[in-house]
């Protein structure tokens, strides 16, 4: 008798936590339901996002929840129970606290959309690190209290193997800090296209905590230490904004008229803005006569597009029909002329008396066309 009873004081305490398992599934399940057909009916997106997050913690949740309601049942010596009880909250304490950081890294995206561009700091991979480094932070901080553990002597001991932890990681904090002084002054974000003056060109992916991310046009990756970036001469292409000038330089013949191709070019260059997509409508085109070049003079034409990328979609276009309009109205594009001399060596040869100087050489003209 004795036993059953002791089977009995343990079955009942299981059977309760099963069905309890069982009914909060049901009730999870009925009330996840609902809440998406909500969410959907919903426009704003964060609800989906909430739901996402606490779907699977919730299972967590149901756990432990029956955990602590059933503990009190079982006869376990006092100690024992009160450390099982802190440690079930310990766990229900870290759960809420990874779910608290997934949610607040959303809502700070959220809000940051929000925001004018000039503004709003760029979400990175570093700011959402930071963001959840210091919500899981609190989460241990209240986790080691709960527990009755003393967090002074801790923060002390952290305060004094500071400095060696600093010298340990010297590299990875550099990196670090550079990512955040990158981040403040606002003038490397994500989706911006630039070039290092050590060649590296490409679009930012992200800015982590240690290393840059690039993608080059090619589609590969490039990563850069955040130190490394911080100190380089750093071209931004959409900085003050977006729209790129492009400049063509043109060479025309001597005999031209510079006035007659300074109004042919600008001519052409506003049937393009009209007809070519990607320009900057509301742009006069600009035509200079810069200089007199060996064998041409040289114009420039100057038009502006509305990105960066917009202009290799009109680049072979422009020379195209700056190429047919020139043609169209006889204005000569010129070959460089390159002239080069020949000394008659077998005649040299043949009147040893004779000396090269008594005749001029003889000179053969020769056609280069660079390309």
């Amino acid at each position: 008798m004795a036993q059953l009873s002791e089977l009995a004081a343990w079955l009942v305490p299981l059977g309760l936590f099963f069905a309890m398992l069982v009914a909060g599934y049901l009730v999870r399940a009925v009330l996840y339901r609902g809440l998406m057909g909500w969410a959907q009916r919903s426009a704003t997106p964060l609800d989906d996002l909430i739901i996402e997050i606490t779907k699977l913690p919730s299972l967590l949740w149901l756990l432990l929840l029956a955990a602590l309601i059933t503990l009190p049942m079982v006869e376990i010596p006092a100690g024992l129970r009160e450390l099982i009880d802190k440690l079930l909250v310990a766990l229900l304490i870290l759960s809420l606290t990874l779910v608290a950081a997934r949610l607040l890294v959303a809502f700070i995206q959220r809000f940051l959309k929000a925001l004018p561009a000039e503004k709003a700091l760029p979400m990175t991979g570093l700011t959402q690190t930071l963001t959840q480094l210091a919500v899981i932070l609190m989460g241990v901080l209240i986790i080691l209290s709960t527990l009755g553990i003393n967090i002074t002597p801790l923060l002390t001991a952290l305060g004094i193997g500071g400095l060696a932890v600093a010298l340990a990681l010297q590299d990875t904090l550099s990196n670090l800090f550079a990512g955040l002084h990158i981040l403040l002054a606002r003038q490397i974000q994500p989706g911006q296209r630039i070039k290092l003056d050590s060649g590296e060109e490409g679009y930012v992916a992200d800015i982590g905590w240690r290393n840059t991310t690039l993608r080059a046009p090619p589609n590969h990756l490039i990563i850069i230490p955040n130190a490394r970036l911080a100190q380089s001469i750093v071209t931004n292409y959409n900085l003050p904004d977006d729209p790129v000038n492009i400049v063509i330089p043109v060479g025309v013949s001597y005999d031209s008229d510079p006035e007659q191709v300074e109004r042919v070019l600008k001519d052409e260059a506003l049937k393009m803005i009209r007809a070519l997509p990607g320009f900057i409508r509301d742009f006069e085109p600009i035509v200079r006569f810069q200089s007199f070049g060996d064998f041409s003079l040289n114009f420039l034409v100057i038009l502006r597009v509305e990105n960066f990328d917009a202009q290799f979609a009109v680049w072979g276009e422009i020379h195209k029909r700056i190429f047919k309009r020139l043609k169209q109205e006889g204005i000569e594009i010129p070959f460089p002329v390159r002239t080069i001399y020949l000394r008659d060596q077998q005649a040299v040869h043949l009147n040893p008396k004779r000396s090269p100087k008594d005749k001029p050489p003889k000179s053969l003209g020769t056609l280069y066309h660079n390309k």
